[in-house]
């Protein structure tokens, strides 16, 4: 299936060949992860423990500070000694000395709890590597550098702030790994995306120049012509075209769409009814408006209204609102899905005010061009998607519940490990599932065997939870999803809205192809493509430099010369096509800067099959036009000098001209 969508394997193609760079790449980021966790290790290893419980909550304050900081037996006094008393610790404590004498000590003497604060730790190298990995995603890091913060040596109790100098090391470790290491992979997958797309695509054997001639043709070939409403002939109408093409109607309609929009936002839950009814009579008044844009719109330029996209989609939404008002009328219950339907089309007409913006509407091109190629990224993304979803089921599907597993998170099932995974790529607290997926509590079951009563089996009130244990395999599982989502397959989507920019990015001035719309639109109101191949000498006339004349004088012989240099092909009925005169005319225009340029690519050219192409081109059929203007010309001349002659011929033989028979015989006149 991959070898049949050429789109679909450029995007795997440019992931496997990826693989080298990528390695060289994930080597470099391994070397200062491995710098960073032996710094760390040295310094928080057995840090990120506290004391807690219900035992710790009663604990006094004079009791908390001596948990923070221990004093031997010959140190405290007799009250911090009997706290002692009665304790697993009461016989060994008066010997407690050094390093022995840590808060976890004090802690499990008391009978509270000693446990991690985070799940995350620098006890070794490996967990120091995993927690800066987790880092790096910047999911969780806050809670792990607050922990670092308040860290106080191994195995005693951290004091809040009591490190701030470890900010520094956690900031400059993001700004290294996640604003320059990580992007690594943004450039070595953009580069291998560009370089397969151009092996593809041909271009790697091209010069510069060339590139841009090929590059000329893809812009030429994504224009098309358009078409010009003429005014009607009835007056009425006449009068009422003029005014709705008028700049002042248009922004006035621009007005309306925005207060429409800011009425939208300017509603609330709970407020009062006062403004309720305000709301809602402006918005009937615009909508009003709406409707009478849109009848006179389509009085004014009839059916050809609905050749515009913008009249399309106004109508649509207009049409929709009508119903939704004539429903209500009749049946008296407000369609509440079909009203807020429209109110979301009416939202969406604020993208007409983009149509103001040269650059915001290159945007929006690059994002609707891009929609199909970011459909091959997609469908590998489900593939990633599908597999894991399949694993995770088959590994974490009898793992209890806890507090980042609960119902909506778990892979219980193929749909739920689905969302679960979505929610992961987001990078939403993806690192505590993981952790909570590898940990194995006390009294789990290691593969619960089925029973019809427990939760996940058999979902309903009052069903046992799930309590099987955790598997570490957590930890390559999440490490390599979160690493083929978040650094691999999802920077395709950059390279490939990148590349559609760059295919999007006028390589001429914009002005120059509206201009040539406007102009072949003035030969072709009804935007057909097709002109008589004779319009072309009015074209050229119209048209200005660079695309026209050239600079030259304009004048017939200048002309031929011009469609000689075009080679222009020519349809049945004498016609050429919008697209080969726009390409022809943008290919002169790239060889005013380069000598030599490829081929024309024939995936541009051509017209749509309803027109059949000659094995003539324009230049020869004027060529052969020419040729018959001047036998015409010649024979019309031959015509008048027989005619004059004969006429001479028959006035001398009325009146003798003096000279001998002979002589007057031998005269031959010779004609053309």
């Amino acid at each position: 299936m991959i070898n049949r969508r050429p789109g679909l394997k450029l995007v795997v193609n440019a992931l496997f060949e990826s693989i080298p760079e990528v390695i060289n790449v994930l080597f470099v980021c391994m070397l200062f992860f491995l710098i960073f966790s032996i710094v760390a290790v040295n310094y928080l290893k057995g840090t990120f423990s506290s004391c807690s419980g219900d035992v710790f909550s009663t604990l006094s304050g004079a009791q908390v500070n001596f948990l923070v900081a221990p004093t031997t037996w010959s140190a405290s006094s007799e009250l911090q000694r009997s706290w002692f008393d009665d304790t697993a610790c009461e016989a060994t404590f008066p010997y407690m000395a050094g390093s022995s004498l840590t808060s976890e000590y004090v802690c499990r003497c008391w009978g509270a709890d000693w446990g991690p604060i985070v799940p995350q730790n620098f006890d070794n190298v490996g967990t120091a590597m995993l927690t800066l990995f987790e880092i790096s995603t910047s999911e969780g890091w806050a809670d792990v550098m607050m922990a670092a913060i308040d860290s106080n040596g191994i195995g005693m109790q951290p004091i809040r702030d009591n490190n701030m100098l470890w900010t520094l090391f956690f900031v400059l470790f993001i700004m290294i790994s996640s604003f320059l290491v990580v992007r690594l992979f943004i450039g070595v997958i953009i580069n291998n995306y560009n370089c397969i797309k151009a092996a593809l695509d041909g271009d790697f054997m091209l010069t510069p120049e060339q590139k841009k001639w090929v590059e000329a043709q893809k812009a030429a070939s994504r224009i098309g012509p358009v078409c010009i409403l003429k005014p009607p002939k009835q007056m009425w109408r006449r009068h009422l075209f003029f005014y709705v093409k008028a700049q002042r109607f248009e922004w006035f309609i621009m007005i309306c769409i925005t207060v429409n929009a800011i009425l939208m936002t300017a509603q609330y839950f709970g407020e009062s009814t006062l403004q309720a009814s305000v709301i809602n009579v402006v918005n009937e008044i615009v909508a009003v408006v709406f409707t009478m844009e849109a009848v006179m719109k389509l009085t004014a330029f009839g059916w050809k209204y609905f050749k515009d996209r913008w009249n399309r989609f106004d109508f649509f939404v207009v049409l929709g609102t009508l119903l939704s008002a004539v429903v209500e009328m009749f049946t008296g219950a407000s369609v509440r899905s079909l009203t807020m339907l429209v109110r979301v089309f009416r939202v969406t007409r604020i993208l007409r005010l983009v149509k103001a913006s040269t650059s915001t509407r290159q945007i929006l091109l690059t994002l609707y061009t891009a929609l199909p190629r970011l459909g091959n990224v997609s469908f590998i993304l489900f593939l990633m998607f599908f597999i894991y979803s399949a694993m995770g089921v088959q590994i974490f599907a009898k793992v209890a519940l806890s507090d980042n597993i609960d119902s909506h998170a778990n892979f219980q099932d193929f749909g739920h490990g689905i969302l679960f995974l979505l929610r992961a790529a987001t990078g939403e607290a993806w690192n505590s599932c993981m952790h909570d997926l590898a940990s194995i509590t006390p009294g789990c079951v290691d593969d619960p065997p089925y029973d019809s009563n427990m939760c996940g089996f058999n979902n309903f009130d009052g069903c046992q939870p799930l309590n099987g244990c955790g598997n570490p395999i957590a930890y390559v599982f999440f490490c390599t999803f979160t690493f083929l989502i978040t650094y691999a397959v999802s920077n395709l989507t950059i390279a490939v809205i990148l590349e559609t920019h760059k295919d999007n990015e006028p390589l001429f001035d914009p002005d120059l192809f509206e201009e040539f719309q406007i102009k072949w639109a003035d030969i072709d109101p009804d935007a057909t493509g097709f002109v008589k191949v004779e319009k072309m000498l009015l074209l050229a006339n119209l048209l200005k430099p660079p695309l026209g004349k050239f600079g030259l004088p304009f004048h017939m012989a200048n002309f031929f010369k011009f469609m000689c240099q075009l080679e222009l092909p020519l349809y049945e009925d004498e016609q050429v096509h919008f697209r080969d005169v726009l390409l022809a005319m943008t290919r002169e225009i790239v060889k005013l800067s380069t000598s030599t340029i490829p081929d024309q690519d024939s995936s541009n050219l051509g017209a749509p099959v309803a027109k059949r192409r000659i094995e003539f081109t324009v230049h020869q059929y004027f060529g052969a036009r020419r040729i018959q203007r001047q036998v015409v010309e010649w024979r019309w001349t031959k015509r008048q000098l027989e005619k004059t002659y004969m006429e001479e011929y028959k006035n001398k033989n009325r009146k003798p001209s003096g000279l001998p028979k002979k002589q007057l015989s031998a005269r031959v006149f010779t004609v053309g």
